[in-house]
């Protein structure tokens, strides 16, 4: 299996082009990630890569069965049950009625869906259908999964749920090709990244090299990039105010409460000393039945969004303390081994394997160091010099 696409220049005369010439590969067992500002080109490019859409020059080429997750019910009749249009979106991507009826049971005990399942799908909810679209098709063995922002659909625990779908495909052998802006799926999922700016190829390469790029092009515009919107009209990302946290995923797991310190003062933008302030991270959660163990972890970045350090807590070190399920932790790191300047402080909620995150707030406070001397770097390593005796000839 691989899929190609070759562009070549050749634009008519006051022509527009979503996507400008571009060349490129993707092998089996291979991921690509795919970002880049709306309007960039990517969804041009995913449709490309899914035959969707004919490219007006050039080629794309495909091998093995290609599935599509685009644009939310793409594929589906909202006039026909979920049930039928299971065995509709299947054929569409090579299935027929014979293997789609050997794993219909799976495919509806992933999605959830079974109780919806014999009624039209134009009484789905937006997240229902997507939870449809990517339980067929995953199930169909593809050699080439395309995703456009499917990732973050549904509750916590179908978000979940195809998280670990996607890693089992994965390891199985199939080509991904990613388009998020949530920039951690990209780095979890994507060997390598593709960065589009107005339809041209900004920058191509390992997923480590390009996404910090990317990430400071962002904070240079004052854009973080934030999940993309929840299919049940709120957005999925956390809310944040004197340092309460609102969740929109409240059946799973939750960020109550979130508390930055620094020397014994609380707040969004704090000041200290390097080698000499003392950092504390407290996180209030609740837990549930389906993850009673999550781990939290704090980040520490540069005020531009490069990862100086980040640390997870051990698994099973959070547990609920009452019946609502709810817990507490605490990070410290005391005398701070940072050169002075400016550093973003975030808190994450993560699944126990630290593979999927269900809510995150970065930057959720700032601190700012002094410190004397011209070392430089942000890390300030802590070790220390010590004169040797002379040694003779």
């Amino acid at each position: 299996m691989w899929n190609q696409l070759r562009g070549r220049q050749g634009a008519a005369q006051g022509s527009f082009h979503a996507l400008k010439p571009l060349s490129l590969q993707v092998n089996r067992g291979q991921s690509l990630g795919i970002v880049g500002l709306n309007g960039a080109g990517k969804s041009t490019l995913l449709q490309l890569a899914a035959g969707t859409l004919t490219p007006s020059a050039g080629q794309v080429v495909s091998h093995g069965r290609v599935a599509a997750l685009l644009e939310l019910g793409s594929g589906f009749n909202p006039e026909a049950t979920g049930r039928e249009n299971i065995y509709l979106y299947a054929a569409t991507m090579g299935m027929d009625r014979a293997q789609v009826a050997d794993r219909i049971d799976s495919i509806i005990e992933f999605s959830g869906l079974r109780d919806a399942l014999d009624m039209p799908v134009k009484t789905y909810s937006s997240g229902m259908q997507v939870r449809l679209a990517f339980s067929v098709a995953t199930s169909v063995d593809p050699d080439v999964l395309i995703v456009d922002e499917a990732l973050s659909v549904g509750d916590g625990v179908f978000a979940k749920r195809s998280f670990d779908r996607v890693m089992q495909l994965r390891e199985k052998g199939t080509a991904l090709l990613l388009c998020s802006h949530a920039l951690f799926h990209v780095d979890l999922f994507c060997d390598k990244t593709l960065w589009l700016d107005r339809g041209q190829l900004k920058a191509f390469g390992p997923t480590a090299t390009v996404v910090p790029q990317y990430q400071e092009f962002l904070d240079a515009l004052n854009q973080v990039p934030l999940p993309p919107a929840d299919p049940e009209g709120t957005d999925s990302h956390t809310e944040v105010a004197e340092g309460l946290i609102s969740a929109a995923r409240p059946e799973l797991v939750r960020l109550l409460q979130a508390e930055v310190w620094l020397d014994g003062i609380s707040g969004k933008e704090l000041r200290g000393h390097s080698m000499q302030s003392h950092l504390v991270v407290d996180m209030h959660l609740q837990v549930s039945e389906p993850e009673p163990n999550p781990r939290a972890a704090v980040v520490i970045s540069s005020d531009s969004g490069k990862i100086i350090g980040s640390t997870f807590c051990d698994a099973g070190a959070i547990r609920a303390h009452n019946d609502q399920g709810h817990a507490s932790i605490r990070f410290e790191l005391p005398h701070l081994p940072l050169n002075k300047g400016r550093y973003r402080v975030g808190v994450y909620l993560l699944c126990k394997d630290a593979r999927y995150v269900y809510e995150w707030v970065d930057p959720f406070a700032h601190i700012e160091l002094k410190a004397a001397g011209s070392n430089q770097g942000p890390w300030l390593m802590p070790g220390a010099w010590v004169s040797l005796p002379s040694s003779a000839p």
